[in-house]
């Protein structure tokens, strides 16, 4: 008797931007992040997550009912207004693979905040290796770095 093997989910990349319905605390962003990240980890998502001014970008990527029902959950979030999906993608590797949730507070010094990732700092330097779908996603990146100033 042969052992069956289940078939591998398609993994996907969504982008989404949104607004916080009202200012949040630094706290309330924090324990969004921690939840997020505990979350993500059973569920086999990773991403990064920008927040500044009460503004959101966030990239989720995993398995594609995984991040599907994120996102219906997130659209559904009293805490979130105006959700725009900006890109749904199919990808054969995660370009987050490491993070269950980077976090960066633009709106403030980074170096002093909880769950800091350098990914930002960097100058967004494309090779020839790097497929469209995260030219695409460094691209709304580097827009939103320089755009919410």
């Amino acid at each position: 008797m042969s052992a069956v093997i289940a078939p591998v989910e398609q993994l996907v990349a969504v982008v989404y931007v949104s607004s916080a319905s009202k200012p949040m605390r630094e706290d309330e962003i924090l324990d969004i992040l921690r939840i997020a990240r505990v979350n993500n980890e059973k569920l086999d998502v990773t991403g990064m997550l920008l927040y500044r001014e009460g503004n959101f970008l966030q990239v989720l990527e995993g398995p594609a009912s995984a991040v599907d029902s994120l996102i219906h959950k997130i659209k559904r979030d009293p805490r979130h207004q105006g959700v725009i999906l900006m890109s749904r993608k199919n990808i054969d590797e995660r370009q987050f693979a490491d993070w269950s949730m980077a976090f960066r507070n633009m709106s403030k010094n980074a170096a002093a905040e909880e769950g800091y990732s350098p990914f930002l700092e960097q100058d967004f330097e494309m090779d020839d290796e790097v497929g469209e779908q995260s030219q695409l996603v460094f691209r709304l990146l580097r827009r939103f770095k320089e755009d919410m100033r």
